[in-house]
């Protein structure tokens, strides 16, 4: 797993809330680099929730011109451009200086510090950062390792501050590599703080599906509709074959990457009975289209299925590809790369 992918497992935060501040606010500055812009420009500090301007921030020559204001509660807040589409996250408006440092494209800023929040949301970004480094470089290193790993570094965050929003963040936002038991109980944990929020409601429910649908449970179908079609998972899966199933769009990046083991998949066990079935999450019919082309899919697809699936899995994250038996019980979730391979293999003696 390379920085790229790990950074693309992380999603757009959508949560904000507040901890404890004065009547008259809290107030705050905002200074430090961004170095990949090459133009003068005017960035938007944008409240991750209510998706409101906190504050403009321009930048001269990669260096931000400091920003002072004033919130009545701490924000967490994304640094993103003008049409929202690149930015630095996570980012807590509260009171004090915060420095940042980073690239537009990078997701997570290389540096942040200056107030309570941003000091030590900068330490977890840096070990998980200096984690990635590591297993880059190590050619033997063992992917369930870094997972775990980095699951110890998020939960072991989530736990510090399990009341206030960097501990809300890394929950609903940043949770790779944190097992189901072990979620259950941080969302226990947060649940007297943030349970009446409704990211929090929808992350519950997505972990409670994910509980129904993990290895050993019987499927649950959903369908989806495409030019007057109806179609149905259980068109494919509970038939007597082995069922592997992608669940993907064309814009995610990882999810491409992962075709090329589908395909490899597909053309060596196809003849054994393997049934290779895209999901198309989350996407434009048109989109999807488009990439079948391009990548040269030859398995079936489940088009426009947008959430249907991701709901019936609790799949926040895509790529999510599932392996269902002959009877539709679910023998593996969460296959990637190599792993594919060897869960065939091991099928396919």
């Amino acid at each position: 797993m390379k920085r790229t992918i790990l950074k693309t497992l992380l999603v757009a935060a959508v949560v904000a809330g507040c901890i404890s501040c004065t009547e008259s606010g809290l107030k705050y500055r905002l200074e430090g680099k961004i170095a990949d812009m090459e133009q003068d420009d005017t960035l938007l500090l944008i409240d991750a929730m209510t998706e409101d301007t906190v504050a403009l921030v321009p930048v001269v020559k990669g260096v931000i011109t400091p920003v002072e204001g004033t919130v009545k509660e701490t924000v967490y807040a994304v640094l993103t451009n003008k049409d929202r589409t690149a930015g630095l996250q996570p980012i807590f408006v509260e009171e004090g200086t915060i420095t940042i440092e980073g690239s537009m494209n990078g997701y997570f800023p290389v540096k942040l510090s200056g107030t309570p929040l941003n000091d030590d949301a900068g330490k977890m970004v840096k070990a998980v950062m200096d984690l990635s480094d590591e297993f880059e470089k190590d050619e033997n290193a063992d992917p369930e390792d870094f997972v775990k790993r980095l699951g110890a570094i998020t939960a072991g965050t989530i736990r510090q501050h399990k009341d206030d929003l960097l501990g809300y963040f890394v929950l609903t936002q940043f949770n790779e590599g944190i097992e189901q038991d072990e979620m259950n109980e941080l969302l226990a944990l947060l649940e007297p703080k943030f349970g009446e929020d409704e990211n929090f409601k929808a992350m519950k429910e997505a972990y409670e599906k994910k509980a129904e649908t993990g290895e050993g449970k019987m499927f649950i179908d959903f369908e989806a509709e495409y030019e007057g079609k109806i179609q149905k998972l259980s068109d494919y899966v509970g038939k007597g074959n082995y069922v592997l199933v992608d669940f993907w769009a064309s814009w995610c990046g990882p999810c491409r990457a992962e075709i090329p083991n589908l395909i490899a998949a597909y053309n060596k066990y196809k003849a054994k009975g393997l049934v290779v079935l895209g999901v198309a999450t989350w996407d434009k019919p048109e989109d999807t289209l488009k990439a079948i082309e391009e990548d040269k899919i030859p398995y079936p697809q489940i088009m426009n299925a947008q959430k249907a699936g991701s709901d019936a899995y609790g799949i926040e994250g895509i790529p999510q590809i599932i392996l269902f038996g002959p009877d539709g019980t679910i023998v593996a979730r969460d296959l990637r790369g190599e792993a594919i391979e060897a869960k065939l293999a091991e099928i396919y003696k």
